[in-house]
């Protein structure tokens, strides 16, 4: 058995594994290197490591692009095996693919103007739409602790890692026919800390032998604060006195369904008045309506709250906007009104279209939910800049 780090060691994003064991090649994750432009073009465009034709099979841990990002031009290149992956790791895929192609196209466009400036000649991105599309038919989804074989002496089970919806660990059960014995081996993907608002808590795996694990958080302490939820209705209620537009910035994924959670939950106890909502992000609105198809991730709250005939991501004065007319059409409203839209670093998409137009105005609220990485928009905001380079 021979283990190969291609990616994400040593560093953040790119996750890709190879293991090599019974004559046959795994890979666990292929997600995408994200850095500055030309070195991300650079790192992501080849597979230096192996070639995607000698791929067997691919296990897939969870939906992020540092972790399923390159998966189309994996199999753009060559790569004909099956992708194993859980249901909504699958759904998750369907529509964040496409979506990081078209970002890809954007990207390429900026690039190839600087190359052009360099003499060079421009480059394509690294796969498109369809691409993207190609890619989901090689998938074959797997409920959690349902073993499956992927290849000849290794079965996968997959078992929840409280991240995002459909995370799992990767256990794999070995029959190895190097020495006879049987081995566990276990990737942990990305793992939850636990007690989320809305999904289970990560799975105790015992008796592994072989572990692969991430550390990203692994020496800090990354727990929520005491009373998060109260004191986001606090800020929620100061923001309504100033009688501004309240903008969140948030992750499409995974943040944003949290932050519906919590606000459901604080307009059932009337904690918080009774004010316009809106997601302003079609690829979240895309991202929401597949949480609601996957009540197998929930916790035991949010479970029985589906059986309740509630629904924990949306309330009456909940409005999805997927149009950009209809984002454009927000600029309009008078009074006070919440606005969740993407990027949570506040870097691309509809959220800055709404700090342009609102982060003037001294009753505007900005409420950050989520991590920005230095020299990011949101960071700067955060670090409190009065004006931003050109």
């Amino acid at each position: 058995m021979k283990l190969k780090f291609c990616g994400a060691a040593g560093t953040t994003t790119g996750s890709q594994h190879l293991l090599e064991i019974n004559g046959k090649r795994i890979l666990l994750d292929c997600g995408l290197y994200q850095g500055s432009r030309k070195h991300a073009y650079e790192i992501n465009c080849c597979f230096p490591h192996f070639d995607p034709k000698s791929i067997d099979a691919v296990i897939l841990s969870h939906a992020h692009i540092d972790h399923s990002g390159n998966l189309p031009n994996l199999t753009k290149k060559g790569f004909t095996g099956n992708i194993f992956a859980t249901h909504a790791t699958r759904d998750l895929c369907q529509v964040m693919l496409a979506d990081c192609a078209r970002i890809q196209e954007s990207d390429i466009d900026w690039l190839n103007k600087h190359r052009k400036k360099e003499g060079l000649e421009p480059v394509s991105p690294l796969y498109d739409e369809q691409d993207a599309e190609m890619c989901l038919r090689q998938f074959v989804t797997v409920s959690y602790n349902r073993p499956i074989p992927v290849v000849d002496g290794v079965a996968v089970t997959f078992l929840d890692a409280g991240h995002i919806l459909g995370s799992a660990q990767v256990l794999l059960e070995i029959q190895d026919q190097a020495d006879g014995k049987k081995k566990r081996f276990l990737f942990s993907g990305d793992v939850g800390r636990g007690s989320n608002e809305v999904l289970r808590d990560p799975v105790v795996v015992e008796n592994v032998d072989f572990l692969l694990m991430e550390s990203t958080y692994g020496g800090r302490e990354h727990e929520a604060p005491p009373g998060y939820g109260d004191h986001f209705g606090e800020i929620i209620r100061q923001a309504v006195k100033r009688g501004g537009k309240i903008l969140i910035p948030a992750f499409a994924v995974e943040r944003t369904q949290q932050i519906l959670y919590m606000l459901h939950e604080l307009f059932e106890r009337g904690e918080i008045p009774e004010i316009p909502v809106y997601v302003d992000s079609p690829l979240a609105v895309s991202a929401t309506e597949i949480y609601r198809l996957h009540p197998d991730a929930f916790n035991q709250e949010v479970y029985e709250s589906l059986f309740d005939k509630q629904n924990p991501f949306g309330f009456e004065n909940l409005t999805l906007v997927r149009s950009v007319n209809g984002s454009k059409a927000l600029n309009d409203l008078d009074g006070v009104a919440l606005i969740i839209s993407a990027s949570g670093m506040c870097e691309a998409g509809r959220i800055l279209h709404h700090l342009k137009n609102n982060i003037g105005d001294p009753k505007t609220t900005v409420i950050f939910v989520g991590y920005c990485a230095d020299n990011t928009l949101g960071r700067r905001i955060r670090d409190g800049e009065k004006t931003c380079p050109s």
